[in-house]
């Protein structure tokens, strides 16, 4: 099911505008926003951090980033954009909830630092 911000608005502690604001925000800080949603959800005792890159196959010129990258279902390197997840896991109740993700930079813009 998705969600908006209407819905937000209606059943959330805050006015759908406020929602949209703090969305169009660029100085918001998402890291923070769902670590405490994970602080709140998942309550079993042991948790262990996970770390997930995944390819995004994606063609065209005018993407920013976009290059060779490693594919596990093709086997090979492949063109397009990588994402790298990190979650925290809830061992003990069997679920994961993501903290964030960022895109890796391709080869040329890595060696120009």
């Amino acid at each position: 099911n998705r969600i908006n911000f209407l819905q937000m608005g209606r059943y959330g502690c805050f006015s759908e505008q406020t929602y949209r604001n703090n969305f169009e925000n660029d100085d918001f800080d998402w890291f923070s926003f769902n670590e405490a949603i994970v602080r709140e959800h998942l309550k079993g005792g042991r948790k262990a951090i996970a770390v997930d890159p995944s390819f995004i196959p994606k063609s065209g010129s005018k993407t920013l980033w976009i290059g060779y990258f490693w594919s596990g279902c093709a086997g090979e390197y492949r063109r397009g954009l990588e994402i790298t997840g990190i979650g925290v896991i809830d061992v003990d109740n069997h679920e994961c909830m993501t903290l964030g993700s960022v895109q890796t930079p391709d080869n040329a813009t890595l060696e120009s630092y």
